[in-house]
């Protein structure tokens, strides 16, 4: 299940790490929350490639490891 992330720039809270996989529109990087070690997937999307395809939602979102 994703939980949504309310942070101004993902960076000051987490450290992006590999590159897990990726598609035509995105990248999943794996990432560590700085203030707990816990690691996670970002799922990151180039809202660039998506502009001639209709809107984009704007917020980040993350999912555990396991």
């Amino acid at each position: 299940m994703a939980t949504i992330v309310t942070s101004t720039r993902f960076t000051e809270d987490y450290q992006l790490y590999e590159e897990l996989g990726k598609g035509a529109f995105s990248v999943v990087r794996r990432c560590v929350k700085k203030s707990t070690g816990q690691e996670y997937a970002a799922k990151i999307i180039n809202t660039k490639k998506l502009t001639a395809r209709g809107k984009v939602r704007r917020w980040p979102s993350r999912c555990k490891l396991e």
